[in-house]
C-alpha cells in the first residue's frame, strides 16, 4: 500500500493553527516540569506579536503595577516590556519555558485553550461581556501581587510566595483557566443589575470557574495519562485533578475532593462553593466508574457503593482490581475518563442559557445542569447534587 502525502502538513500550512507550550499543572509539580506541545486553532497570520489578536493582547509591565480595580481598568498605558514574537516559522513554541518572555506566551495559550474548549461545549463563541467598552480581553502577565483577578476588560496575574519563593500564576494553568472560567460564566449570563444577601451569584461564579479549571485540565491527553498511570485508574485516591490552583507541591489553594454539605457551610462565597464543586467532582468520578463497569473494567458491585464512605476493605478491593484492570486496558480508562469529562462539562455549559444573574441560587443552578444533562449523567447529578443538599431528594 502506497501511503498518500499530506501536503498540507509538508508545507505547515497556517490554516492549521499555531503552536505554543503549555504547562498542564505548574511546572514544580513532579511530573509535570516538561511542557506539553499544543495547537491553537488560530491561523499564524492572525496571532501578532504580544502575542495579540483580534480577541486579547497580552502586556507585561517593566515595572510594579498597581492590580486593577474599580477605579483603575485598562488599558495598560506604563512602560512595558517589549512584545514577544512569533519564530521564523510564525510558531511560539520557540521560546524556552525558563525565558522571562515565556510568561505572556503562556498566559495567551492557556487563556486561548480554556476558551476553546468552553466555546466547543457551548457550542457558540464567546462574547466579551465587557466588548462594548473594551473591544479585546487585557492580559497582564505579572503583577508584583500574590494574587490573580479577572475583570472588566482585564485577566492579570500575580504570583505565590511560599516560603520565600515566588511562583508566577502566569505558568500555572489552574490559576488562569478558573480566572477565565470568570470571565466565561459573566460573557454568558451577563452581570447582575443587583445582588442580595440571599443570592448565590458569586458563590456559584466560583463554583463554575473551579470546574473549568478541572475540566479543562482533562483535555491534556498527557495530563490523563499521567493521572492514570499515577493512580493505576483509581480517581479516589488523592491526585492531581482534585487540587485546584497549586501554589507549591505540598500546598494548593481549594479541593475538589470534599465531604461537605450546605448545612456545614458559611455565607463566605469560596466556602459555600465546596458543596457544589465535590458534588460535581463526584459525578465525573461516579460516571467514570459507570463506563468502566460498562467496559468490562470494574465489577458491578462498584454501582452499589456509595464512596463517601467505602471501608477500607471494600477501598483495599477495589485498589487492587482496578489496578489489574488498568495494566490490562489503559487505553479504556482514558476514554471513559473522557467520556465522562464530556458529559459532565457540557451539561454545566448549557445550564448558563438558563441562569438568571439578578435571582440565582445554588439549587436553580444545580436543577439547570440537571435538566441539560443526558440520561444518566442527569440521575447521577441529581443524586450528588441532592446528597450535598443544594436540591432535595425525591
Amino acid at each position: 500500500m502506497r501511503l498518500l502525502r499530506d501536503e498540507a502538513l509538508e508545507s505547515g500550512d497556517s490554516r492549521l493553527g499555531t503552536r505554543f507550550w503549555i504547562f498542564p499543572q505548574p511546572p514544580f509539580i513532579p511530573g509535570y516540569e516538561k511542557p506539553d506541545r499544543v495547537w491553537l486553532p488560530i491561523p499564524r497570520d492572525e496571532i501578532g506579536e504580544g502575542p495579540s489578536d483580534a480577541t486579547m493582547y497580552v502586556v507585561d509591565p517593566l515595572d510594579d503595577k498597581e492590580p486593577y480595580g474599580f477605579d483603575r481598568l485598562p488599558p495598560f498605558h506604563g512602560a512595558a516590556r517589549a512584545p514577544v514574537g512569533p519564530g521564523p516559522d510564525l510558531h511560539f513554541d520557540n521560546l524556552s519555558p525558563d525565558s522571562r518572555a515565556f510568561l505572556p506566551v503562556h498566559a495567551y495559550a492557556c487563556v486561548h485553550f480554556v476558551l476553546n474548549i468552553w466555546q466547543s461545549y457551548l457550542g457558540r463563541p464567546v462574547r466579551w461581556f465587557f466588548d462594548q467598552t473594551f473591544p479585546r480581553l487585557e492580559i497582564v502577565a505579572f503583577v508584583n501581587w500574590d494574587n490573580a483577578q479577572a475583570g472588566y476588560g482585564f485577566l492579570e496575574l500575580g504570583c505565590s510566595d511560599i516560603d520565600g519563593i515566588r511562583r508566577p500564576y502566569a505558568l500555572n494553568f489552574d490559576t488562569i483557566a478558573h480566572e477565565t472560567g470568570h470571565l466565561i460564566f459573566l460573557s454568558e449570563t451577563g452581570i447582575p443589575t443587583a445582588v442580595s444577601r440571599g443570592d448565590d451569584f458569586f458563590s456559584f461564579s466560583e463554583a463554575f470557574s473551579d470546574l473549568v479549571s478541572l475540566i479543562s485540565f482533562l483535555h491534556f491527553d498527557s495530563a490523563i495519562d499521567r493521572l492514570l498511570r499515577r493512580t493505576k485508574g483509581n480517581l479516589l485516591l488523592y491526585n492531581e485533578l482534585n487540587r485546584f490552583a497549586e501554589t507549591s507541591p505540598e500546598t494548593q489553594i481549594r479541593l475538589a475532593t470534599n465531604f461537605r454539605r450546605m448545612s456545614e457551610v458559611t455565607r463566605e462565597v469560596h466556602d459555600r462553593a465546596l458543596p457544589f464543586v465535590g458534588a460535581i467532582f463526584d459525578s465525573i468520578v461516579e460516571l467514570y466508574h459507570r463506563e468502566l463497569v460498562a467496559r468490562g473494567c470494574a465489577d458491578i458491585r462498584l454501582l452499589d457503593i456509595d464512596l463517601r464512605h467505602l471501608e477500607q476493605d471494600d477501598f483495599d478491593r477495589f485498589r487492587e482490581t482496578t489496578a489489574e484492570a488498568f495494566r490490562i486496558k489503559p487505553m479504556i480508562f482514558g476514554l471513559a475518563l473522557r467520556s465522562a469529562r464530556d458529559a459532565v462539562g457540557q451539561a454545566l455549559a448549557a445550564s448558563l442559557r438558563s441562569v438568571n444573574p439578578d435571582t440565582l441560587r445554588l439549587d436553580q443552578a444545580a436543577a439547570a445542569i440537571v435538566a441539560a444533562a443526558d440520561g444518566t449523567a442527569a440521575g447521577v447529578l441529581e443524586a450528588n447534587f441532592a446528597w450535598r443538599e443544594i436540591i432535595s431528594s425525591r
